[in-house]
This record gives C-alpha cells, structure tokens and sequence, in this order.
C-alpha cells in the first residue's frame, strides 16, 4: 500500500516538473524584430497602394472631385514613396536592386498599375466581367 502512494507521488512530481520545468530555462527567444519591422512597412506600403487604387476608381467614377483628387493622390502617393523609400534604404529591393529616388515614383506606378490587371482579371474569371476604368 505505501508502494503505490510513493510510486504515485514520484509519478505526479515528475508531471508537475516536466510541466514546470520549461517556465525555468533562460533560454533567449529568437524574436526578430527587424522582420516584424519589414512585415509592417510592407503592410503600410500594401495598404496605401490599396487606397490609391481605390481613390483612382472613385475619381473615374465621379465620385471624387478633381481638387479632391488631386489632393488626395498626392498624399497618399508621398506616403506610399517614402514607405518604399524606407523599405529600400534599410532592407534593399527583393532583387538587390537599390532604386533611385527618382525611379520611385515610376516603381509605384508600375506596381499599382500591376495590382490593377491581376485584380481586374480575378473580377473577369469571377464570372462577374466588370472591369473598372
């Protein structure tokens, strides 16, 4: 009988320890800051070139003025340019290419005319065949 309250409490300390146990290593997390920092820019930048599609389609449509526009694209032009700009300058192109200040603004140009073909070719096998322009 003292045999198996023993063997249940050795039983239960090594459950309670081996549960325990990895609150008490110091071993150092491997957290890269510097990627959660790229995932965010890239995010920002994915979002502002959202928003700029989506105020070209709206000004097309009529329903943004052309003062409203312009204004508008230009904000969200600037901030889309300096997130790229950032991105470049600390994590380099995903080719290795380092872009020129002054290509930024054709870079920007080329990606959202780029999202806009594959966006209006996912509407067109959608079934639904409406293209924005």
């Amino acid at each position: 009988m003292w045999i198996t309250f023993i063997l249940t409490g050795l039983v239960g300390v090594a459950a309670v320890g081996y549960v325990v146990w990895p609150l008490f290593r110091r071993t150092p997390f491997a957290v890269s800051h510097e990627r959660e920092d790229l995932a965010d820019l890239l995010t920002r930048k994915e979002v502002a070139l959202e928003a700029i599609r989506e105020l070209e389609f709206d000004h097309r449509v009529g329903k943004i003025e052309d003062g409203d526009f312009e204004r508008f694209n230009g904000i969200l032009r600037s901030r889309a340019m300096r997130l790229i700009e950032h991105i470049e300058a600390y994590y380099g192109s995903g080719e290795g290419i380092n872009i020129a200040t002054g290509q930024l603004d054709e870079a920007l140009e080329v990606e959202i005319s780029g999202r806009r073909r594959v966006e209006e070719a996912g509407a067109d096998e959608g079934g639904i065949g409406l293209r924005a322009e």
